[in-house]
């Protein structure tokens, strides 16, 4: 029973010393790969050291920039939408109703200002024609009738002059002659006649009174004849210059009111045409023209970018033919919500920049045309249009774009170039040169990016050299050496 216990106890001693013999040879071989372990993660939170070989530096081709101050901006990226500038666009509409003739251009064509892009047959334009020329020929009457009473004025006076001056009556003919007198030439030359023989009559018969050879009695009453003569001319003239300055001003109201007239219907004309054509009175134009037709013109050059309708269709009134647009210059507008809402600052001609997808590489600069005085409460936001040129024609009407917005003053901050900084574990760093082939990692602060330039705001002083070119590459060989 003894023999069989320390038989036992022998067993497990050995046991024992075996397992702690084993334990010891597993801890001894363990212990360097913590070390090492500890040591890679060591190198991941701390910047490493990258030497390059001759062949691999000129392979790279790492190029080194100074870390220095630079003026930076923040900027936010905001999606916008190309549109047509409002005021180079126009729906052009059918002023009235009527069949279409012929459309002459088609989507796409560049016209210029006043450019015939269509012709509209129209039963109410042709009447509104025909009433203007009718208007134009009342005119026309009234201007002659005015001409007729201004001429025939003059003449009166002219008549009235001479008589004043006690011409002969073959003197007056002679002077109106060239001159329009009417009805008061005979009415004023017939008084005219009788004062110059009552007064002939009356001078005769005053010698023949003074030596007895007529009686008093027959003297009074040649007196009085000439008297009443000369009273009756009088009364003639009065009368024959009232009447012609009245018939004077009849004629000019006359001819106002048939200028009013014709405004009236010329302007009619024009609402249902949209454009103001050449005088109608040129009749031979409007005999090889049907009046009923109307020309659709171009209000300004530029490009026609819808057509709506085609040769006889019919179209109502305010119907548009015609979307016509001068797409050397567009607007981009864009929504500012909060995040930018320090945007809403910006004055009407300052600058941002517009990109595309849709045009990579290629920047295109704008100019702020107005920023919205509320807030949509639909979008919770305020709109922003900028002008942008279009001057080559590569940007179309509602093109998806980007809208770089600056949202501070510029300031003088550190900086490196964007491809200077590289990022791994969600942290940033950058390879400072410390020798000719010699790059030692130094994990930064990012800031604002701007124009490919990162603000840098802890990390760096200034004054040290960071890899911008082939900083990848040396990126690569850091981990690549973490790993081995």
């Amino acid at each position: 029973m003894r023999s069989r216990i320390w038989s036992s106890l022998l067993f497990l001693t050995v046991l024992l010393v075996g397992s702690a013999a084993v334990w010891h040879f597993w801890n001894s071989k363990s212990a360097p790969s913590v070390e090492a372990a500890v040591a890679s993660t060591s190198g991941m939170s701390h910047p490493g050291v990258v030497e390059l070989t001759a062949e691999k530096a000129t392979a790279v081709g790492i190029h080194a920039v100074p870390v220095q101050k630079h003026s930076i901006r923040l900027t936010r990226t905001v999606p916008g939408r190309i549109q047509y500038d409002d005021t180079r666009h126009v729906s052009l509409k059918a002023a009235t109703t009527g069949s279409l003739i012929e459309v002459k251009v088609k989507p796409g064509d560049s016209v210029g200002a006043g450019q015939v892009l269509a012709i509209l047959s129209s039963p109410e334009v042709g009447t509104a024609r025909a009433d203007v020329l009718i208007r134009e020929n009342e005119l026309k009457l009234a201007q002659s009738d005015l001409d007729w009473a201004n001429s025939t004025s003059e003449g009166l006076k002219t008549i009235v002059g001479a008589i004043e001056q006690r011409k002969s009556i073959d003197e007056i003919r002679k002077i109106l002659q060239d001159k329009s007198v009417g009805k008061s030439r005979d009415t004023m030359l017939s008084a005219y006649s009788r004062f110059l023989l009552a007064d002939a009559l009356a001078k005769s018969l005053s010698s023949a009174g003074s030596n007895g050879a007529l009686s008093g009695r027959q003297v009074a009453e040649r007196q009085s004849a000439f008297e009443s003569a000369e009273a009756s001319l009088k009364a003639t003239a009065e009368q024959e210059t009232y009447d012609a300055r009245r018939i004077v001003t009849q004629a000019k109201n006359a001819y106002e009111q048939a200028q009013n007239t014709l405004k009236i219907t010329q302007q009619h004309l024009v609402t249902l045409l949209g454009y103001e054509e050449p005088e109608m009175n040129n009749h031979q134009s409007t005999a090889t023209e049907r009046l009923s037709h109307v020309e659709v013109r171009a209000p300004f050059p530029g490009t026609i970018e819808q057509k709506l309708f085609s040769n006889s269709e019919r179209v109502q009134l305010g119907d548009t033919l015609f979307v016509l647009a001068d797409t050397t210059q567009m607007w981009v507008a864009a929504n500012l919500r909060d995040g930018e809402w320090s945007a809403t600052t910006l004055q009407a001609g300052d600058k941002v920049m517009v990109t595309s997808p849709a045009m990579q590489g290629r920047e295109f600069p704008a100019s702020v045309y107005y920023i919205g005085r509320e807030v949509s409460t639909q979008t919770n936001a305020v709109p922003l249009v900028a002008t942008i040129s279009n001057a080559d024609g590569s940007l179309r009407a509602g093109l998806f774009v980007r809208v770089l917005l600056p949202l501070a003053e510029s300031r003088e901050v550190l900086a490196v170039p964007e491809s200077a900084v590289c990022e791994h574990d969600s942290k940033c760093f950058v390879f400072v040169k410390t020798g000719e082939r010699t790059f030692k990692q130094v994990f930064i602060e990012k800031g604002v990016r701007e124009d490919a330039w990162i603000e840098v705001k802890s990390g760096l002083t200034g004054g040290e050299s960071v890899a911008d070119h082939g900083a990848f590459a040396l990126k690569s060989e850091l981990l690549l050496e973490r790993e081995e």
